[in-house]
C-alpha cells in the first residue's frame, strides 16, 4: 500500500479547515496567546508583496495633470509589475509549478481555473512532492505567469512560512512563493481579521500609489462588488471610499472602474527596488 506523505496529509488538513480561516484569524486577534502561537508556527518572518495587475499601470507620457500632484515620482515609461516575477524566476535555480491551486479547490471556486497553481522557487522547491507539482524551466514558469495574468489573477510574491510548513520544504528562508490569486478564494482575504503584525506581513509593492480622481466617480459601485480581496473599497454617501490601511494596491478596482476614477502610479525605481527586496528573502541561487 502506498504511503501517505506529510504533504498529502497537510493538503487534507488545509482543505478541511480553509473555510474556517476567517474565524481562526479573528480568534488570533481576540486571544493574544493564540495569536502568538499561530505567528510562531505559521507567519513569523513572512514578507509577501502584492503586485498590481499589469493592465492597471498606465503610461505616464500624456497624464500631466496627474503627475503634478502625485505623491511619488512617477515613471515616464510603462514598466509592468510582472517584470519583477520574470527577473526573479530567471535568477532562481529551482522552479516548481503546482498542479492546482489549493485555495480555489478548497473554496470550490466557480469563477477561476483550479489548474493555475502557485509557483515555488528556491532550494526548498526541490523538496516539494512530485504528486503536488512539477519541476519546470524558467521559460515555462514565465509562460505560467503570463497565463495567470490573462486569466485575471493577481500575483503575490514573497516568503510565506505557512507554505514551507504544509509543503514540508524545510526552513522558510529556502522557499519563495508566487501566488496567483483570485478575489474570491485568496488565503489572504483573512488579512484584515488577523492581528495587525501578522496582517501587515502582506503589503503593497514598493513604489506604487493608488490614485483616486473623486470628480470622475459616479458612485456606480462596480468596484465594491466582490472585487477587492481585503474589502478596502466601499460606498459612502454615494461616493467611493478607500480604506488605505487595508488596501494592498492589487489594481482590481482600477480594472473594473468604467469612469477612470482609479489609477495606479509607479515610481521609476519601483521594479528595481522590489526585485532587490525579494532577493533578500530567499537565496534563490543555492543548488
Amino acid at each position: 500500500m502506498a504511503r501517505i506523505t506529510i504533504s498529502e496529509i497537510s493538503v487534507l488538513i488545509v482543505k478541511m479547515t480553509f473555510n474556517f480561516r476567517f474565524f481562526m484569524a479573528s480568534s488570533c486577534k481576540k486571544i493574544p496567546p493564540l495569536g502568538w502561537v499561530a505567528n510562531k508556527l505559521f507567519f513569523e518572518g513572512d514578507n509577501m508583496i502584492v503586485l498590481p495587475r499589469d493592465s492597471t499601470v498606465l503610461e505616464r507620457k500624456d497624464i500631466k495633470e496627474i503627475l503634478l500632484d502625485a505623491e511619488i515620482p512617477v515613471s515616464k515609461d510603462t514598466v509592468l509589475p510582472s517584470q519583477i516575477l520574470k527577473e526573479i524566476i530567471i535568477k532562481s535555480n529551482h522552479h516548481v509549478i503546482m498542479n492546482s491551486c489549493l485555495c480555489r479547490i478548497s473554496n470550490d471556486c466557480k469563477d477561476y481555473s483550479h489548474e493555475l497553481g502557485c509557483i515555488f522557487l528556491g532550494p526548498g522547491a526541490k523538496k516539494i512532492s512530485p504528486k503536488l507539482g512539477k519541476t519546470v524551466t524558467p521559460e515555462e514558469a514565465i509562460n505560467h505567469v503570463e497565463k495567470c495574468q490573462k486569466a485575471g489573477l493577481v500575483h503575490i510574491i514573497g516568503r510565506n512560512k505557512l507554505d514551507s510548513v504544509w509543503l514540508n520544504t524545510g526552513p522558510k528562508e529556502e522557499l519563495l512563493t508566487i501566488c496567483n490569486c483570485c478575489p474570491c478564494c485568496c488565503l489572504w482575504k483573512m488579512a484584515p481579521d488577523l492581528p495587525e503584525k501578522m496582517g501587515r506581513s502582506i503589503g503593497p509593492m514598493i513604489g506604487v500609489e493608488l490614485k483616486f480622481q473623486t470628480d470622475n466617480c459616479t458612485g456606480c459601485g462596480k468596484c465594491t462588488r466582490d472585487v477587492c480581496f481585503v474589502d478596502a473599497i466601499f460606498l459612502e454617501n454615494g461616493k467611493v471610499k478607500i480604506d488605505t490601511e487595508k488596501c494592498r494596491i492589487c489594481g482590481r478596482c482600477v480594472e473594473i472602474c468604467p469612469n477612470d476614477s482609479l489609477m495606479i502610479l509607479m515610481a521609476p525605481d519601483a521594479i528595481e527596488k522590489s526585485v532587490n527586496s525579494v532577493k533578500t528573502l530567499v537565496n534563490l541561487e543555492t543548488q
